[in-house]
């Protein structure tokens, strides 16, 4: 019986080519884009799940408030993980990394500038079981200046050389002793370091015990019968034990003082694997992470893409019941029941979803390397082991979309269906209505999606960021100039494409970071402490990235009396009350801690967004000090390979041997939202490849009506009918179901929409002109695949159609 049914499905599939290539191109590059996206979705889901033990493993994280400002962070004291593992009987063990930026690695003639370095205890290796190549795992970070390195760094600087007991100079410092080589660390994982360095180097902070200096990711491993409520409750009774004595100390207040002026602070447990995905708005963190919003949005694209392609499978089934009718009526005569014709309809789905499947998962692969390199992700489809799961797919989505069509055929009387009484095409096609609006209300959803997206980073693009990103080229690393930093600095001043140079560690785009608690009238009062940004800057610093001052002045070398001055922001000046600056003072604690340092607010400046545009603008101070870490060139000319070129001469000359490089800091600020970026063009890509799915059907459609309407545009056209008229008449059907589709998907996307930008605490309105472009297209697009059969039926002949007749 089966080998009847594959027999008669083949004959089917290859009597009518056109109809079966519509049918298999459909589904294979819907299911070619499901395996996409479920590769892409499996493969976020498994970050960090590599590792053994990984549901016993958590990050340290506190989240509070203060004066006002809610806060979220990954960094902790320095003393919080040997606390916690000493009073905690479920704390089995502890690990803190301190980052320290970015560093220059020496080996005899090779030098490079590295980013993955990060200090951490000697139990890396026991919380992380990331196999070590070379070397003890529990001795190679227990000495001072000691390190162990990755596989791809041993090759780097040793080649072929062992690389145990070699040294190497960071920062053209202190020497490093290689005590291990550890195997890459994974992909999917939410930390790439290259470099771990003991951090009992750094003794006194590895011997810390000031709870109230936060820089430091900490991460336990619990018991695997804790339960992480209890835990938390004594982490933070400790907490609180620790910084409450720190409070009274420095701010003279206890800790239910803190907590009546609307302060407070939890710590909690964030699992492992959870860390990539669910970190949203978290301070600190070693690399970007993703939203796991983002991943329910793809999850749901792949349904919805599927589901159109299956849709299109229904549709063209039940559309062609004219030329299997008489084929269904014949059978039944002959004696089959209705089973058996069932068996054979839905034997031809799943033989055509199997085609489309073997299909699609070729086409995934063919893609995946071009997808992996556009969403920065380094996937795998496994042939042998996707192909089970695809082929039990495979089978089920036959099974399912091929269940109405085969009830729906199998449903014919033969009787009626003999003597041409079958009501056909898409007049009694209900359902079939239905399913073409659930199409395009999905399709035009998913264009909404894409401009919404594209709309939101053009809005990032143009607004007033209230700093200049454009023509400044910033020279990375400029201490190792050493002495020779006031020459290079003035041999580039003198090039005529230059305006200004300015020295620091601190950007307007992603940087270094640092804030402090600072006091109005330099008086500890615990109403009015107020955490800022505290950067170091020089006199230029204003002028080489635009800032605008609204009140007083910037930073003058005239003026020596600025080394105890700053220079505070719109929101600063609002959080310590200041209307003006006459007497306007700001008190930071001293070297020690014993008192307050008074420094005079000299000029305030327009706020400008430091932090991505989903972060609120937060107090800002800037202080003189010396800070050669990024070197800012202001440009005044478009002849940047020439001023880059003098650059690097000048270096080559004045830091030999130390590596130089360089970017412009409107590519710093484009890079901060990679993310937004690559989420609108996956989005563009399927909201396009959704569109091309749905038209594939509806084109078939539009054939089958074209072909079921032939008597009645003869007919019409003998009546007078113009060709205008016709296509009109054609095509309405589907202009209609297309507005129906519009109006849901632009219900479903304005709440869509809503919610997403909620992430953002800058945004522009919910544009309508997006809605309306993306309705517009969708009509364009339905009304041009229509339009093809309705004038090929427009223009024949009248008098072939009802001699055919």
């Amino acid at each position: 019986m089966l080998k009847n049914y594959l027999k008669i499905a083949f004959r089917s599939l290859l009597k009518d080519k056109f109809f079966s290539f519509l049918n298999v191109t459909g589904l294979a590059i819907g299911i070619a884009c499901c395996l996409l996206i479920v590769t892409y979705v499996r493969y976020e889901l498994s970050f960090d799940k590599h590792f053994e033990n990984q549901e016993n493993i958590y990050r340290v994280v506190i989240e509070g408030r203060f004066n006002g400002r809610d806060f979220t962070g990954v960094q902790n004291p320095a003393p919080a993980g040997p606390t916690f593992l000493d009073q905690i009987p479920a704390v089995e063990q502890k690990l803190r990394f301190r980052g320290t930026g970015d560093w220059i690695v020496e080996y005899q003639e090779k030098v490079f500038n590295e980013g993955d370095l990060v200090f951490t205890d000697e139990t890396f290796f026991d919380v992380f079981k990331v196999n070590m190549v070379k070397g003890n795992p529990e001795e190679a970070l227990t000495r001072k200046n000691h390190l162990a390195m990755s596989e791809t760094m041993a090759k780097k600087y040793f080649g072929d050389e062992d690389p145990l007991g070699k040294t190497l100079k960071l920062d053209n410092a202190a020497d490093w002793t290689v005590a291990g080589v550890y195997e890459d660390i994974p992909d999917n994982t939410h930390f790439h370091f290259d470099f771990l360095l003991s951090f009992i180097t750094r003794e006194n902070e590895y011997n810390g015990q000031q709870w109230l200096n936060q820089n430091y990711e900490t991460y336990l491993v619990l018991n695997p019968n804790a339960t992480t409520a209890d835990v938390e409750t004594q982490m933070n009774d400790i907490a609180i034990e620790h910084m409450g004595a720190e409070l009274k100390m420095y701010l003279d207040m206890t800790f239910d003082q803190f907590k009546a002026a609307g302060n407070n602070f939890r710590y909690f447990l964030q699992p492992l694997a959870d860390v990539h995905l669910k970190s949203a708005g978290y301070g600190g963190g070693f690399e970007p992470g993703s939203d796991i919003t983002y991943v329910y949005i793809f999850s749901a694209i792949a349904a919805f893409i599927l589901v159109i392609a299956c849709i299109n499978f229904m549709n063209l089934s039940t559309a062609r019941s004219a030329n299997r009718a008489k084929e269904v009526g014949i059978r039944k005569v002959l004696g089959s029941v209705r089973s058996q014709l069932i068996g054979q309809f839905i034997s031809e789905s799943v033989l055509i979803t199997l085609i489309s499947g073997l299909i699609g998962l070729g086409l995934a692969m063919l893609i995946l390397p071009f997808f992996n390199n556009f969403a920065s992700r380094e996937m795998v489809i496994e042939p042998m082991q996707t192909l089970p799961a695809l082929l039990i797919g495979a089978l089920l989505v036959g099974f399912l979309a091929g269940l109405y069509p085969a009830f729906f055929l199998s449903a014919f009387s033969p009787v009626k269906v003999l003597k041409g009484n079958l009501s056909m095409g898409m007049k009694s096609g209900g359902l079939r209505k239905v399913l073409v609006t659930f199409q395009f209300s999905i399709s035009i959803l998913l264009i909404i999606g894409t401009f919404s997206i594209l709309n939101q980073l053009q809005y990032i693009q143009n607004k007033n960021l209230g700093f200049e990103k454009d023509q400044v080229l910033l020279i990375h690393n400029s201490y190792l100039l050493g002495d020779n930093i006031a020459a290079f600095e003035n041999k580039i001043e003198s090039n005529p494409s230059v305006s200004q140079t300015s020295k620091t560690w601190y950007l307007p785009t992603s940087s270094s970071r640092s804030s402090t608690v600072f006091f109005p009238d330099a008086v500890i009062d615990q109403d009015k402490g107020v955490v800022s940004q505290n950067w170091n800057v020089d006199h230029d610093y204003a002028e080489v990235f635009g800032l605008k001052m609204v009140e007083g002045r910037f930073f003058s070398e005239d003026m020596p009396t600025d080394s105890m001055a700053m220079v505070i922001n719109q929101t600063a000046a609002k959080s310590f009350g200041i209307e003006s600056l006459d007497d306007a003072i700001i008190g930071d604690f001293n070297e020690d801690g014993s008192a307050l340092d008074r420094y005079k607010v000299v000029g305030i400046f327009e706020d400008f967004h430091y932090e991505s545009l989903r972060e609120e603008i937060g107090p800002m101070i800037l202080r003189l000090g010396q800070s050669n870490g990024y070197m800012g060139i202001k440009l005044n000319a478009s002849n940047y390979q020439q001023v880059i070129d003098e650059a690097r001469n000048s270096w080559d000359e004045m830091a030999p041997g130390q590596p130089f490089e360089y970017t412009f800091l409107d590519d710093r600020f484009t890079n901060m939202y990679t993310a937004e970026t690559q989420l609108g063009d996956i989005f563009l890509i399927f909201a396009v490849l959704a569109i091309v799915i749905a038209c594939l059907g509806l084109f078939g459609l539009a054939a089958f009506t074209a072909q079921q309407k032939t008597k009645e545009v003869g007919i019409r056209k003998v009546l007078g009918a113009s060709i205008s008229q016709l296509i009109y008449i054609m095509s309405r059907e589907v202009s209609v179901l297309v507005l129906i589709s519009f109006v849901v998907a632009s219900a479903a996307g304005w709440y869509g929409v809503n919610q997403w930008l909620q992430g953002f605490a800058y945004r522009p309105p919910v544009s309508v002109m997006v809605f309306l472009l993306a309705g517009a297209g969708a009509f364009v697009i339905a009304l041009l695949t229509m339009s093809y059969q309705s004038i090929k039926v427009a223009v024949a002949n009248p008098v072939k159609a009802l001699r055919n007749e």
